[in-house]
């Protein structure tokens, strides 16, 4: 491999670090350090779970098919497969994620340094929603140097950010071990697990996975097994760097733990005061703006590539102008309400995510093309995932569930932790695979996915 190469795995790598890291990224870690307690390393660890192996491990799915999320989900069947790459397009896009970082970035940045309101309706919100959404379909206009824009320089200037909020949070600040919260005392660990769903980043991989190929292609790498390593090698190097700031990030909720904050942006903001004084909060908005703005470049391009295939008659940038107005109004109608529909859709597209990323690893190394493995599996992770989805939804909502459901969560194993779907999945899994077997699937010549792989 050339010195060429080299850089450009780096770069993208970089820049597939600084796509996955938005919003919550930024946030959550701080905030199960302040509340973890005793427990934050145990959370942080279930956080790292779901927020960094499991992302990495659905590049390494997504890197199974030149055509990304799409062509994975043809493995489940053309309906359903259509209807999970809708449901992840449109939950780690303009619906939900890419308004998510433009008012978390607004309410970090600009609300907090000018004590303007972040409230809907407020005029300072939509004013930056609009320069910063602009700004994101400018970087967009141009598909082919998206990752190296992000990778060569918005990545490296969040990082000097991020390490020294870190750094000096380590050397300045003393460790404050106090009981952890209701929420991280008994299950610290699922509870941290869950809590990465709130990341998407394992559905954005699927997401992702195509604009990442698409880059490494541009760059000369070729279809097979030199692009399949590249890719994954890309992934490696987000997943290490994702770990190490979650960490990092974490600590720093720790030594901030007696403080009186209402989530992890106030947290962030608290600790940049102590540590910086009144410059503190321009360095937090800066670190706010890049996290936020390089997520929402990668989530936006990757959504527009995937509707132009769907809907080849309209042009690029008419899409474009679809996004940016469609994430504009969502962004200034207030996220709160639409995250009573959003959680339960993460539960609901998660368990189906895993089971997709899971049967993918396994059908690299069979001989052969798994058909039932796929719809058994899957097709029962989004059954089970529609209870847990439910389950959060009367959560959400305050309303007391009916009796027949209560008793199905009792019934069903580990659904009381919105986990209902692990058993049943495994018990699918090994079903499909043995009707793969008896249908003579693993000694058929390899096609497809694994193809792609071993070619």
């Amino acid at each position: 491999m050339n010195k060429t190469s080299i850089k450009t795995l780096l770069v993208t790598g970089l820049a597939l670090f600084a796509m996955y890291f938005g919003a919550g990224n930024l946030i959550l870690p701080v905030m199960i350090g302040i509340n973890g307690g005793s427990n934050a390393t145990a959370t942080t660890l279930g956080f790292i779970l779901t927020g960094v192996l499991l992302p990495v491990l659905a590049m390494v799915a997504a890197a199974t098919s030149e055509n990304g999320i799409e062509g994975i989900a043809k493995r489940i069947g053309h309906v359903p497969g259509l209807v999970f790459c809708w449901m992840a397009m449109l939950t780690t896009g303009v619906l939900y994620a890419v308004p998510r970082v433009a008012t978390v970035s607004f309410s970090m940045s600009a609300g907090a340094i000018g004590n303007l309101p972040s409230q809907p309706g407020s005029l300072g919100l939509f004013i930056y929603s609009l320069i910063f959404l602009a700004v994101t379909t400018l970087l967009v206009i141009n598909p082919n140097n998206v990752v190296d824009k992000i990778g060569t320089w918005l990545t490296p200037a969040l990082l000097i950010l991020m390490v020294a909020l870190i750094v000096a949070a380590f050397l300045q600040l003393t460790p404050v071990v106090d009981e952890p919260v209701e929420k991280y005392a008994n299950t610290p660990f699922i509870s941290g697990l869950l809590e990465g769903y709130n990341t998407l980043d394992a559905i954005a991989s699927l997401v992702f996975g195509m604009i990442i190929i698409t880059s490494l292609r541009t760059h000369g790498f070729k279809q097979g097994k030199q692009l399949f390593r590249a890719t994954v090698f890309s992934g490696v190097i987000a997943g290490v760097l994702l770990a190490l700031v979650y960490f990092g990030l974490s600590n720093v909720g720790v030594r901030i733990g007696d403080a009186e904050v209402a989530d992890g942006a106030e947290g962030l903001s608290y600790a940049a005061g102590l540590l910086f004084g009144a410059p503190g909060q321009w360095i937090l908005g800066l670190i706010a703006i890049l996290a936020c703005l390089t997520t929402s470049v990668g989530l936006i391009g990757a959504s527009v590539q995937f509707f132009e295939r769907q809907f080849p008659k309209i042009s690029r940038n008419a899409l474009l102008v679809i996004h940016m107005v469609i994430a504009l109004a969502m962004a200034n109608l207030g996220l709160a309400t639409l995250l009573n529909v959003v959680v339960p859709m993460m539960y609901f597209c998660y368990p189906i995510t895993i089971a997709v990323v899971l049967v993918s690893l396994i059908d690299i190394f069979l001989p052969g093309h798994l058909y039932y493995s796929y719809r058994c599996t899957i097709w029962t992770a989004a059954a089970f995932g529609l209870v847990d989805a439910i389950h959060q939804g009367f959560a959400l909502f305050g309303a007391p569930e009916p009796a027949w459901f209560a008793h199905l969560i009792d019934v069903i194993p580990l659904a009381g932790l919105s986990l209902g779907w692990v058993v049943p999945l495994a018990v699918l899994l090994i079903i499909g695979l043995v009707l793969d077997f008896m249908q003579g699937n693993f000694k058929q010549e390899a096609q497809t996915q694994t193809a792609n792989v071993q070619q």
